[in-house]
């Protein structure tokens, strides 16, 4: 049911908008033309659902419902096998050693051998427990994106870098969240892949300026005054997106780093989609560990949603 449910999701936002970004959260079958990719997505969406509420199928339907669930499996091995030359290649730094893909692979391979027997299961099925399903898959599935996706290094060459803020001390010392993304744009700079870095940060509960202490901290660290561009507005994600677009014009930026913690990536990602920037996202080293961090993650999966639904 969740599959189905997100595969028609996937269609419909291929169908208002083009091909666009959801093969990064999802199965990449941008390799198809537009009318088959959708027709293909709501084919399977249909058969998912169906067969979510009703396991018990004529042979048609169990073959035809295998089918889609192995082309899906099949895709999603594919996807793994690109991730793996591209890792090779050096043009990412993944935090795990296998892609989500092949978790979506060995998904749909258990659920094509599933709907074989679906004959000898009963003909209803629960659906206090299909509904129980979709919410632990609906926490689960941002989670998954935070630790494969948000986890992988993305830095190359690029024009600039975006450092987001986050909390600075009332005696004007950084966070050790803000002090960890502060080091790792000073990093890209230092290993010249980018020749601005724009602090975005607003004025917190401490009464400082974020932006402010990030540039005094990244010129401790040997970056220049003329490199860092500071923006004072960035209060949360979206006013950061808001404020930081019009400057990479300004810069000239064509491609863009975005910095910060390996939670907080995808939404980053999804809300610069939304302004139609594919940015190139960097988690931020970590000095120590972040006691916050389970609570910052579980505060992430409504964020999650909510942006993604606003980038279809």
């Amino acid at each position: 049911m969740f599959f189905g449910l997100f595969s028609l999701a996937n269609a419909v936002g291929w169908l208002l908008n083009g091909p666009h970004h959801e093969d990064i959260w999802w199965i990449d079958l941008s390799v198809l033309p537009q009318w088959l990719a959708v027709g293909f997505g709501v084919t399977a969406a249909s058969l998912l659902v169906f067969w979510a509420i009703r396991p018990a199928a004529s042979r048609t339907r169990r073959l035809w419902t295998m089918s889609v669930c192995a082309v899906l499996s099949i895709a999603a091995a594919l996807n793994a096998v690109a991730f793996y030359q591209v890792w090779r290649a050096g043009r990412i730094a993944p935090g795990m050693m296998f892609p989500a893909s092949l978790l979506y692979a060995a998904v749909f391979a258990w659920l094509v051998r599933r709907v074989s027997g679906s004959k000898r299961i009963q003909a209803r099925s629960n659906l206090v427990g299909v509904a129980a399903a979709v919410v632990a898959l609906t926490i689960a599935f941002p989670l998954v994106q935070m630790v494969f996706f948000g986890t992988t290094d993305y830095r190359r060459p690029a024009d600039a870098a975006v450092v987001l803020g986050a909390k600075v001390n009332a005696n004007g010392s950084l966070s050790t969240a803000l002090e960890d993304r502060v080091r790792t744009g000073v990093d890209l700079y230092h290993e010249g892949l980018v020749d601005h870095l724009i602090m975005s940060g607003g004025i917190g509960d401490s009464g400082v300026d974020e932006g402010l202490a990030m540039r005094s901290r990244a010129i401790e660290l040997g970056v220049p005054d003329d490199a860092i561009v500071v923006d004072h507005l960035g209060l949360n994600t979206d006013a950061t997106v808001a404020q930081t677009t019009p400057m990479f014009d300004n810069l000239g930026a064509r491609r863009v780093l975005v910095v910060s913690q390996f939670w907080h990536l995808p939404r980053i990602k999804l809300a610069y989609l939304k302004s139609g920037w594919n940015v190139s996202t960097v988690p931020a080293g970590t000095s120590s560990p972040i006691t916050q961090t389970p609570y910052l993650m579980a505060r992430e999966i409504p964020a999650f949603w909510k942006y993604w639904v606003r980038s279809i």
